[in-house]
């Protein structure tokens, strides 16, 4: 029985050990970037409202409303800006600004300092410049700032700006009035590339962890559990199907668990099932036997003749390939080959001289009765075959059905030689046995007539190693 290279529960397991793998390479990525990035914004969080509450000490507020009226820089303005710029060109800021924003929706917004990075391709806002900013985030975190006094981080990603980080806090004045909100960004660019390259990393180990997970538990499930599955489903559908000795790999099996007990459960059952079908066997063939024994006791001149029949067959269906199983089933039919005779008259069987066209009616009903007979043996499938087809001619001339060629089973076909190789070989009263030249010849003339082709060359071929003439009854003076 040939089996799949890659079986079903292989290919399931396979497929489950991938399925964790990627999972488990899901879980490392995820658990990574997670960490990498809460590690990120644990740092950049700190630092970026450390700069902004170290520039908001630079501040006057209560001059904010004196410049907001007047938008006329003083040297005390000049100070606190030049301290301004030197955060942004310490700390490489992208820029820090200083605004009041007007509610509700805080989109309009009044400039005190804008000091922006040496290396920025726009120009910073002078005191007392105006604009209409509309940008959801932006609004929404000022908003906060002037409403709650909350402290504000925005990350932006690849935006038109730039990857960066913001920071917005409330600037109170003396009377603790909220009365601007100071913006500091970095970019974070740096970060971006890192990142990158972090994500890289961590796919590579991943799928590099992956792979050696599946590899490790693919080959430890399929040596663990998969072979001994395979093994015994192998094992019990082989003596399911071809009866025999059971298989001592099974007792290889070393597993401690109930997959261990089950391979030697089933070694053990086979045992015993192989130990009663040889006796059954034994029990058939030996019933057989006796009972072709008493049908050749009937013919004074054919004792021995089923025996010799049922070896012969079994030869010739042996060289022609057939299954051990196949060939014990044709020793069996062919043993039983003239159970019909059990129903024909002695004196017909034992008759000397040459039978009437009635009498041979009634010897040619033999295989009838035979099959008859043998109808009812349903554990044996087959076996009344060679009952029924062994007089049958391979060119469709015989009896009781005519059949032509192959349409005769193969068990008819064989023994039809044997049959004839052994009548011809064994006494008679009428004549002795024939010798080995002539029977050779007949079998060689009745080729494609009476026997098939294959099976009589078969025949031949046994014949002419048989140089001492064994094959054949023998007298009791020979013996």
């Amino acid at each position: 029985m040939e089996h799949e290279k890659f079986p079903t529960i292989t290919k399931r397991v396979v497929f489950y050990i991938i399925i964790a793998g990627f999972m488990l390479c899901g879980l490392v990525f995820t658990t990574s970037y997670i960490s990498f990035n809460r590690q990120f914004r644990f740092q950049y969080d700190i630092s970026i409202k450390d700069i902004a509450k170290a520039a908001r000490e630079f501040l006057n507020p209560d001059d904010f409303e004196k410049y907001h009226e007047n938008p006329v820089t003083d040297e005390r303005y000049a100070e606190v800006r030049n301290s301004l710029q030197v955060l942004v060109d310490k700390f490489d800021l992208d820029l820090i600004y200083v605004s009041a924003v007007k509610a509700p929706e805080y989109s309009h917004i009044f400039y005190y300092y804008d000091p922006i990075s040496r290396h920025s391709r726009w120009s910073p806002y002078p005191l007392g410049y105006e604009e209409d900013y509309i940008e959801p985030d932006y609004n929404q975190s000022t908003k906060r700032v002037f409403e709650e006094g909350a402290s504000i981080v925005r990350h932006t990603i690849k935006a038109k700006t730039g990857s960066h980080i913001t920071a917005q806090l409330p600037v109170y004045d003396s009377e603790g009035r909220i009365v601007a909100v100071i913006g500091v960004r970095k970019g974070i660019q740096e970060f971006v590339n890192a990142r990158r390259a972090f994500v890289r990393f961590v796919i590579v180990t991943a799928v590099i962890l992956g792979i050696f997970f599946i590899i490790f538990f693919a080959a430890y499930f399929n040596q663990r559990f998969i072979k001994p599955i395979i093994l015994v489903t192998n094992e019990t559908n082989r003596f399911s199907s071809v009866i025999g000795e059971p298989s001592s790999a099974l007792l290889f099996i070393k597993n401690i668990d109930e997959l261990g007990m089950l391979a030697h459960s089933v070694y053990k059952m086979e045992s015993i099932v192989t130990s009663n079908i040889e006796a059954l066997t034994r029990m058939t063939i030996e019933t057989a036997e006796a009972l072709a024994s008493a049908i050749d006791a009937k013919d004074t001149y054919t004792h021995g003749h089923s025996t010799r029949v049922a070896e012969y067959s079994r030869s010739i269906a042996r060289r022609a390939g057939k299954s051990e199983a196949e060939c014990k089933k044709i020793f069996l039919s062919a043993l039983l080959h003239d159970v019909g005779k059990i129903g024909i008259p002695n004196h017909i069987i034992n008759k000397k001289g040459k039978l009437t066209k009635e009498e041979f009616q009634i010897i040619k009903s033999h295989p009838v009765i035979g099959t008859q007979i043998l109808a009812n043996i349903t554990q044996t499938p087959n076996i009344s075959d060679g009952a029924h087809y062994h007089h049958e001619r391979y060119d469709g001339k015989g009896y009781p059905v005519g059949l032509v060629g192959l349409d005769i089973p193969d068990i008819g076909r064989i023994i039809a030689v044997a049959d004839a190789y052994d009548a011809m070989t064994s006494h008679r009263s009428y004549r002795e046995a024939l010798s080995q030249e002539v029977v050779r010849a007949e079998i060689k003339k009745g080729i494609g007539k009476q026997f098939d082709p294959e099976y009589a060359r078969i025949m031949l071929e046994l014949i002419d190693e048989d140089t001492d003439y064994n094959m054949r009854e023998h007298n009791l003076e020979e013996l």
